[in-house]
């Protein structure tokens, strides 16, 4: 695809979430929302699927088959049997006046600022890396897709400042964050416009990976039974999708047990279920709609991984292109370009919410 199409999608794309934001925070609070304000709580917690979760998980998949399950076991089952601990830490949160997790931390040791300073400065070098890993996702893709060679693999180009895609993106993430994020002097104050963007971003996410995922089982196969049958004959596919081997490994419940710690640690996870939350009844909501989010994403995975497993010597060989690699291959240019847009959503949330609650543990407690 040429660079004009492409830089014009996303272009269009980060524009409509620009004005979704802008729309939003301008409404009077008392207005209702064209949908339900708990849906859009629910819907923002899965920020919790990055672009590691729209690229990562098949290539996790295509290594370790089942492996990549215990990531999302982890936060089903805190917000099916962990709601009242869930409500008790946003009545906690809520009472202390808290922002982050950092405070949170802070205040149940009796407000020692060098512990929050600590904690923050763990944070930091915890997730900076992880937000140049979604902008690397983002600028891989459009490398993909704007210069392949005929096994589509990129072609390693020398990257300057007008062609560096990351670049402009983190410029664009920064504008949004501070004019929907930091520009108030309250930082208790919700973040209303942010968090539609982000539920929405959600939406397109969700879409984006599914649409690949029919594309890829029903078009190119002949349904579930079919792509796992067919690996299933292949002795080297075959360990891949047997369960009880992964439910052996050691990893996979130590896997499950952190996952489940960082829906609620990591300062992103923190800021949009507690500090966002406007109503702890929109908890029993997220109780079934982020759960059944997190099902949806992933209903694909493993079909998307053994398909690509399959055809990949046609492929390049990088597991966490196949979900670009596969329509591409089969020459569905604009089911590429959904998924890069869905890629963007996945990257762009984590992004957005994560600086602007790195942002607000900075500013607190180190600066």
């Amino acid at each position: 695809m040429s660079v004009t199409t492409l830089a014009l999608a996303v272009g269009a794309y980060l524009s409509l979430i620009f004005a979704l934001a802008l729309l939003v925070d301008r409404r009077p609070r008392s207005s209702s929302m064209l949908i339900p304000q708990s849906w859009i709580y629910a819907l923002s917690i899965a920020v919790y699927c990055t672009s590691w979760t729209f690229y990562g998980s098949v290539g996790r998949s295509a290594a370790s088959g089942l492996g990549f399950i215990p990531v999302y076991i982890g936060p089903l089952l805190v917000f099916i049997f962990a709601q009242p601990f869930l409500r008790k830490l946003i009545a906690v949160s809520k009472t202390q006046h808290l922002t982050s997790i950092t405070g949170l931390i802070a205040a149940r040791y009796g407000k020692r600022q060098l512990l929050a300073g600590l904690v923050t400065l763990i944070a930091v070098l915890g997730v900076v890396p992880y937000i140049a890993l979604q902008l690397k996702a983002v600028a891989s893709t459009f490398e993909l897709l704007s210069a392949t060679s005929g096994t589509l693999i990129p072609i390693e180009r020398n990257l300057s400042l007008h062609n560096d895609t990351a670049f402009f993106v983190a410029l664009l993430m920064g504008f949004f964050v501070i004019a929907f994020g930091t520009r108030r002097i309250d930082a208790t104050e919700q973040h209303r416009g942010m968090v539609a963007a982000i539920a929405f971003e959600s939406v397109v996410k969700l879409l984006a990976f599914l649409l690949v995922g029919v594309f890829v089982t029903y078009q190119l196969y002949d349904g579930f039974g079919d792509v796992l049958l067919r690996a299933q004959a292949r002795p080297e596919l075959a360990p891949l999708l047997d369960l009880g081997q992964s439910l052996r490994d050691p990893s996979f419940w130590s896997l499950t047990a952190l996952s489940a710690l960082v829906i609620f640690c990591l300062p992103r996870q923190f800021q949009v279920t507690v500090v966002e939350n406007t109503d702890p009844a929109h908890l029993r909501q997220a109780a079934w709609i982020f759960p059944a989010y997190l099902v949806a994403i992933n209903l694909f995975v493993l079909p998307i991984a053994m398909a690509g497993l399959m055809q990949a010597p046609g492929f390049g060989g990088n597991p966490d292109n196949f979900v670009l690699t596969l329509p591409l291959g089969a020459g569905q240019g604009w089911i590429a370009l959904v998924v890069l847009i869905g890629g963007l959503a996945a990257a762009t949330g984590m992004i957005i919410v994560e600086t602007i609650a790195l942002s607000t543990m900075i500013s607190n407690d180190l600066v």
